[in-house]
This record gives structure tokens, sequence and C-alpha cells, in this order.
């Protein structure tokens, strides 16, 4: 009687299987046809509404940016602080020069307007496109508006309003006793002339009071289900909503869908075929499965068998596997009874690869947005009309750039990596004048210490990032000295700053994040030190945060006294 738990019983049965499971699916075809037809207009309407939501985005971020300068314009030429003298006639003429010159460079900009909330200025600015009644409108609602209506500085999120039955992007941010604020008309942001394949499409922005009509038939919002994201067929419309991330709103992409028909002859005709074959290779199957396999499965059961019980020199007669596909596998067995003993050292190999990659991943994470910053601002400058700014911040930058993209080693000197900090330091004073001071101080000796790459910087860095206002000077240092406790000794690096410290939530996160787990969103530059120093040194007590007395953050790296070893700890 055969073996039921044979090999050959099995794929016997697996094989015949193959027969009833055409059979099945082509039953079912009727049914699941029109869901892939589905789900491949879902994916086309997602793509197009991702494209469109991103280019939305993009658009209102570089509004914001030009807020922003504007902002920075009017720190530097006027007093912000609440109970200062009005805006000079001299300045408001430099304020208007830039708001004028801002809107013919925009496109997407209707309004512009800056409110003095103490006295009774308002500059206002506006697209010669927009019609006289909708112009009066929106200058009188953003001049009540905005009173009761702004953010941060920092804070790029826009609104969506409603003037005259038409919406529009609204962001204002306050400065001091000043509102600098924009408007853009929702309308322009139409898929027209952008996409391909948009015609007989409805596009719409989703905001807290309703709906904004950008192209298309705005009816179709009745087939939107509330509080359904993602995408989704409704009837025979497929739908895509995404979340922005410059405003506090939603892009609603509809596209009609047309049905389609199924061949159901040239259905039965495959289905024949399909049978007639899976019935062939049941037969050829089940011969070379006799005569191919069986043997050469044997012999691996019995080499297995030796190998488990530790017999590491058994090997295979590759000319007796009987096929090519056999000799592979008792090659590959061969192999593997050569290597096992080897194991160890391979797999402590992979996890020092591994830690390489991760320190790679986080220094990766320092460089690009520095950069873009620094070419988004060189952008800016060459309108304020400073050439000489302009050449002193490429300098620093450039210095800084050497540093950043050209250092071949994990490990820098504290001297080096100081130098790099004051040509960063330093395009930042050229951009923000007046509004940072910073010193160091480190004995001379110890300015040839090494110091695993950017991890000081990156303290700086994200002191600029939480301590950094246009209304209050910015005050930084860095300390070092050599420093010895109960399980440590090396030196001691210490940065402070002038700002809000760090929050209570933030120490709590930064405190009791798992040592292996670098990605927390907030203080993310602190988080990829500590890791960092993990990987490196195998400790997670390196890094040490508090708030100063007198207020301001205060940041403590030790740095062990260890002999630096590159093919280890290097990427």
């Amino acid at each position: 009687m055969r073996n039921s738990n044979s090999f050959i019983r099995k794929v016997i049965i697996l094989l015949s299987g193959v027969l009833v499971t055409s059979l099945l699916f082509f039953i079912a075809m009727s049914s699941t046809y029109n869901t892939f037809y589905q789900q491949s207009i879902l994916s086309s309407v997602d793509s197009v509404s991702t494209n469109w939501t991103n280019e939305i985005d993009r658009r209102l971020n570089a509004i914001y940016e030009r807020v922003y300068d504007l902002s920075a314009t009017i720190y530097r030429k006027s007093e912000v602080r609440s109970g200062s003298d009005p805006m000079s006639i001299d300045v408001r003429g430099e304020i208007q020069d830039d708001a004028e010159l801002t809107m013919m460079t925009s496109d997407d900009m209707s309004v512009l307007f800056v409110v003095d909330t103490e006295s009774d200025l308002y500059l206002y600015y506006s697209n010669n496109a927009l019609p006289r009644p909708i112009d009066v409108a929106i200058k009188l609602f953003a001049q009540q508006y905005c009173l009761d209506h702004f953010s941060s500085i920092g804070n790029r999120v826009f609104e969506v309003v409603d003037v005259l039955d038409a919406g529009y992007y609204y962001k204002a941010v306050k400065l001091g006793k000043y509102i600098i604020g924009a408007m853009s008309d929702c309308r322009i942001y139409s898929l027209n002339g952008s996409f391909d394949n948009i015609d007989g499409d409805t596009c719409l922005i989703k905001s807290p009071e309703g709906y904004v009509l950008c192209q298309g038939d705005p009816s179709l919002s009745e087939h939107i289900i509330a509080d359904k994201g993602a995408s989704y067929m409704n009837k025979s419309y497929a739908i895509s909503v995404n979340k922005q991330q410059f405003a506090n709103a939603e892009t609603v992409f509809i596209r009609k869908s047309d049905g389609i028909s199924i061949p159901w002859r040239l259905v039965s005709i495959f289905m024949i075929a399909d049978s007639a074959l899976c019935v062939f290779l049941v037969f050829l199957s089940i011969r070379m499965i006799n005569k191919k396999v069986k043997g050469p499965i044997s012999e691996l059961v019995k080499a297995d068998d030796r190998l488990s019980q530790g017999d590491f020199e058994y090997k295979l007669n590759a000319a007796d596997a009987g096929s090519s596909e056999f000799e592979e596998l008792y090659s590959s067995f061969n192999q593997m009874s050569d290597q096992i003993q080897n194991l160890t050292i391979e797999t402590y190999d992979a996890q020092i690869k591994r830690q390489q990659n991760q320190l790679k991943m986080l220094r990766a994470q320092v460089k690009p947005h520095t950069f873009l910053n620094a070419i988004n601002t060189i952008n800016n400058m060459t309108y304020t009309g400073k050439p000489e700014d302009i050449r002193r911040y490429i300098a620093a930058f450039a210095s800084f750039t050497r540093y950043m993209m050209y250092k071949a080693k994990d490990w820098t000197s504290l001297g080096d990596e100081l130098k790099n900090i004051e040509s960063y330091v330093s395009m930042q004073k050229i951009r923000f004048p007046n509004s940072i001071e910073f010193t160091w101080d480190c004995p001379t000796e110890m300015l040839e210490e090494q110091i695993p790459y950017l991890i000081l910087f990156s303290l700086v860095e994200n002191s600029f990032k939480h301590a950094m206002t246009l209304v209050n000077t910015m005050y930084m240092s860095i300390s070092g000295e050599y420093y010895e406790e109960e399980g440590f000794k090396g030196i001691r690096l210490i940065e402070e700053d002038n700002g809000p410290g760090f929050s209570k939530e933030a120490m709590e996160k930064l405190i009791s994040a798992e040592a292996d787990d670098p990605f927390t969103k907030e203080h993310l530059g602190l988080t990829n030190v500590r890791y960092s120093l993990n990987l490196i040194y195998q400790r997670d007590d390196l890094l040490r945060i508090s708030n100063k007395e007198e207020g301001g953050a205060r940041i403590e790296l030790l740095i062990p006294e260890t002999e630096i070893d590159d093919e280890i700890t290097g990427m």
C-alpha cells in the first residue's frame, strides 16, 4: 500500500488541484474582473490626485516664503515691539517696493497685506486681474479677519476662507505689533494645463466650512462620503481624498469611470484549453517525479540527517543527482556544510554592516535640508541689493560645503568641527543681522581631540531650530573640558542657548526613548545624536539634556577616551 505521507502522493494531489483551481478561477472571474478594473481606475485617480495635492502644497509653501521674507524685511527696517514708534514714511516706501515686486513675481498670490495693530497703518497690495468689487471686498475682509486669525512666524499652514462665495487660501503671521498676510484664489489651482487626461474631471478643496470648486461639476460633491479618506468608489465615480500638508484642508478629485464588458466567449475557450493543458501536465509530472525526483530527494534526506548529527564532512556526489536542478541542490548542500562552522563570524560581520548603514542614514539626514535652506537664502538675498552680504554669505557657504561634502572619515578634530560651526553661524548672522551671538571656549590642546563627524554641529543646528526667533537675540555658547567621573573618562562639550528650553513633554520623550530607536519626531537632531553615540560607543548615557535656571537649554556631550577604529565604526 502506497504511503499516504509520501512526497509523490502529495505532488499528485497538488497538481490535480491545479485543474480545480483553474475552473474555480474562471467561475469567479465575472465578480473579480470588475474589481481589478476599479482598482486600476483608483490607482490612476490617486496618482493624479497626489500629484495635484503636492503641487498645491509646493505653491502654498512658496507664498509662505514670500510672506516670511517680507516679515524679515519689516523686522530689519522697523521696530516691531509693542509700543514702539509707527513705521516711518521712508521704511513704508521700502516695504511697498518689496511688496509690489513680490506681487509682480508671483502668479499665485492674489493679495498681500501688512497691518499695524497699534495704529491705522494698513498696507494692501492686490493682483491687477482682480475685479474692483472683489478687490474692495477682500481688502475689507483681510483688515478685519487678520486681527483674530493669525499664527506664529514658524507656522506654514494656510486656512481656506470664503469671500463673496469664492474660496481663498489665507495665511497671516504676527511679528510683534505687525500682522503680515497673503491670500490666494483657490480657483487658480485647477488641474488644467498641469496634468494630462483631466477633461471632465472634478477638483474640489474641502475645508471645515465646506467645499470649494476648482474645476468641473460642483454637484458631484454629493457623491463624497463624509469622513472617508484615501481612495474609494461610489457608484460609477472614483474619488480620491488627500490631506494637504500646508493647509487646513483636503483635496478631492472625482473621475467618472466607464463600465466594462467581459469577453465571455474568449473566457470559455481559454477555460477549455487550460483544462486540457492541466490534465496533460498532471500525467507528465507524475512520470517525471518517479524518475527524477524520488531518488535524489531520498539522498538529500539522508544527507540532512547526517548533518543534523554533526557530521560536517559528509558530502553528496553531484554526478549522481540525475538532473541539473538536483546538481545545484547537491552543490548548495556541500557549500552549506563547509560554511556552517563560520556562521557566527558572518553573523557578527552582518551586524557591524547594519550599524554602519544606520550611521550613514543618520548622518545623511543632517545635510540635504541645510543645503536647500542656504541656496534658498542666496536666492532671496539677490532681491536685497547688497552684493557685499551675498559675497560674504557665499564665502561662508563654500567653507561650510567643503566640510560637509568632502569629509572622507567618520572622525574629525574638535577644531575642524568648530570651524565648520563658525561658518554655519556666519551664514545665519548674515541672514539675520544683529540676532545671533555665538562664543566658544575650549583648551588649545583639546582642539586636536577626535570626535564623531557632525556630532557637535547637530547640537548647534538643533538650537537654531528651537531657540532662534526674529524678535530676540539668540545667545549660544560651546565650552569644553577634560572630564572624569565614575565609569567615564574623556572630554565633555557643553552647548547652551537662551531659547525657551526643553518642554516637559520633550524631555520625557528624549529621556525615555529606546536607545536603538533614533526616530523621535520632536528634536530629531538630538535623537539622532543619541543613537549615533550608542552605535559608536555602545553606551546610551553620553548625551545629557537640561534647562538652565535663568532660562534656555543646556546639552552635555561626553566623548569617551578610546582608540578610534574606522574599520569598525566607519561608514
